[in-house]
């Protein structure tokens, strides 16, 4: 079972606008309200390629009905928090593709609603599962919180974080990270561009040798980088303009985990990711790839070996 840890509850308000001019009025052409989160992406994504998962975390006791309606007839165990989810405002100008993310810090969450998740959370778990720490932590969890998660966790971990939570999270050495270029230089103190290839490559074979199993290199429309100890993969992006690129990281890793975990090799991990990702920016605001979607554009990934 692959477990998602949903700890800072989201609703996504996308709206769309022709032409959108900051300073300026905006006319709204058109928006959609649903449940958000990088745990809840994920979850709907592996759901839909037919992966066991299981969605355990916090909801609050008003306004979650979008998300609840998200989760479709995915497992879930919510512990309550008092307040309303906090709204993540998408604005993408239709004219350019080009989407603007606000997003609002959401309710706070308290020593004793952590503790009491957590205690649920290590009787759920056992050490052939997985468990997927993603997405910003809410307002009362301390910065190390995913750090300290991992190390009661008697399974493997997946992190896909950033700034000091993905930081201080690698040191309890996941089995895999996902970061993006800044985030891969958040960790190495560097900067990247999709040009430095074998910069890329040796930064994700550092963090390797310090215990980490595999690391994915997301460079948004120049396609993403998987790397373990022995091999090295490059696969180019599918879609260069997309409607929108909401989600489109959360259903890469869902189509990487939904290789990895049965033991597939990177070669079809990072392409199975790709046509994920590829099949979610091809679709309107926050909609998220099927199954069918992902395997048809998967014939049209062709993952390269760098080493």
């Amino acid at each position: 079972m692959i477990y998602a840890i949903y700890l800072n509850p989201t609703i996504d308000k996308t709206i769309y606008i022709d032409h959108f001019t900051i300073g300026g009025t905006n006319r709204v052409k058109s928006s959609i309200l649903q449940g958000g989160g990088k745990a809840l992406n994920l979850s709907v994504v592996l759901n839909r390629l037919g992966v066991p998962v299981y969605v355990t975390g916090f909801l609050c006791n008003r306004e979650c009905s979008p998300i609840r309606n998200g989760l479709e007839d995915i497992l879930t165990s919510f512990y309550t928090l008092e307040g309303e989810p906090r709204v993540n405002i998408k604005i993408v100008d239709r004219t350019t593709s080009v989407t603007t993310e606000i997003n609002d810090k959401g309710p706070i969450v308290s020593k004793e609603a952590l503790c009491e998740f957590e205690k649920g959370l290590l009787h759920l778990v056992k050490p052939e599962d997985t468990v997927v720490l993603t997405g910003s932590l809410p307002q009362g969890c301390p910065p190390d919180y995913y750090c300290q998660l991992m190390a009661m966790l008697p399974c493997r971990c997946v992190l896909d974080a950033s700034g000091e939570a993905l930081r201080q999270g690698v040191k309890q050495k996941p089995y895999l990270i996902k970061p993006n270029l800044e985030e891969l230089g958040q960790l190495t103190g560097e900067s990247y561009t999709s040009e430095d290839m074998s910069a890329i490559i040796d930064a994700c074979r550092h963090l390797i040798q310090d215990g980490i199993d595999i690391c994915v290199v997301s460079m948004g429309g120049d396609g993403a980088i998987i790397v373990n100890a022995e091999e090295a993969y490059f696969s180019k992006a599918a879609v260069k303009n997309p409607d929108s690129t909401v989600g489109a990281g959360d259903s890469m890793l869902a189509g990487l985990l939904s290789v990895l975990n049965h033991g597939g090799g990177l070669d079809e991990a990072i392409a199975v990711g790709t046509a994920a990702a590829a099949a979610t920016i091809s679709l309107p605001g926050t909609t998220l790839a099927s199954s069918e979607l992902i395997h048809q554009l998967l014939p049209t990934i062709h993952p390269e070996k760098i080493v």
